[in-house]
């Protein structure tokens, strides 16, 4: 009896365990964990734990936009920036997203540098989708694209249909080609093209990938630039003004 008893304590308290690891490594409950620390003014340690949600592959914009707080409260410029960054991509239409992303670029010297000039026409695509995720947009060019397809199948069996629908077909097709280019464009800018932010508080600039290498400029924290090659510890970066060089891995971190 008292055999049996003990097993059943063991079975309870072994169960327990289980449960209470796996709450803690449920997402939520990280993340109300981490936000309570934050406002508990322990940053080192909501950050620690917003790395372990990063570490399950748990990401949302507010968890990215939580983290940069964080970072910025610690004094992390430049990664506060990058998790603002990602966030954005995410979350684009967020206000106080923006606002918090706006004052820590203020912070940079990005202002003093002047960008190359951006191509309108890509511009205008990107214009109206500029609130929106590459995911909500990628959801609205499917939509459109199915309502071309039920249009086009319906005209076939229903010639009738076919003169009534017109009004509404060409709409349809500049609106799927709008958001198309929008796409395209918006995907090649978030999934091909490699940004990065600089995390160290300075970062020297090479002309070639040694250190013996003659510096070339030097990039301060949270500034962007764009990260073309990665190879031995170095990234081939190019600045907002076009200017190429090379920087040390750990100096940059990609969105």
């Amino acid at each position: 009896m008292k055999k049996t008893l003990l097993i059943l304590i063991a079975l309870v308290l072994c169960a327990n365990f289980a449960l209470s690891a796996e709450d803690l490594q449920d997402p939520r409950s990280l993340f109300y964990k981490a936000n309570s620390l934050y406002e508990q003014r322990e940053y080192e340690k909501a950050s620690e734990v917003y790395a372990k949600i990063l570490g399950i592959d748990a990401v949302s914009g507010p968890l990215y936009f939580n983290i940069g707080n964080t970072f910025f409260k610690m004094g992390k410029v430049g990664y506060a920036i990058l998790s603002y960054k990602r966030a954005q991509r995410l979350m684009p239409g967020d206000g106080d997203l923006k606002s918090n992303l706006a004052y820590a670029e203020s912070l940079t010297e990005d202002s003093a540098l002047q960008p190359l000039p951006q191509n309108r026409i890509a511009w205008l695509f990107k214009f109206p989708f500029r609130e929106y995720s590459l995911n909500t947009v990628s959801i609205a060019l499917i939509i459109l694209y199915l309502m071309l397809i039920v249009m086009f199948l319906t005209g076939i069996i229903n010639p009738v249909f076919k003169r009534r629908q017109t009004i509404f077909f060409y709409p349809v097709l500049i609106g799927f080609l709008l958001t198309l280019g929008a796409f395209s464009i918006r995907y090649y800018d978030e999934e091909v093209l490699n940004h990065g932010v600089v995390v160290a508080k300075e970062a020297e600039c090479k002309y070639e990938p040694i250190d013996k290498s003659n510096n070339y400029f030097t990039l301060k924290e949270g500034q962007e630039v764009l990260v073309l090659n990665t190879r031995n510890g170095w990234r081939r970066i190019r600045r907002l003004d076009g200017k190429l060089a090379w920087v040390k891995s750990d100096a940059v971190e990609e969105i």
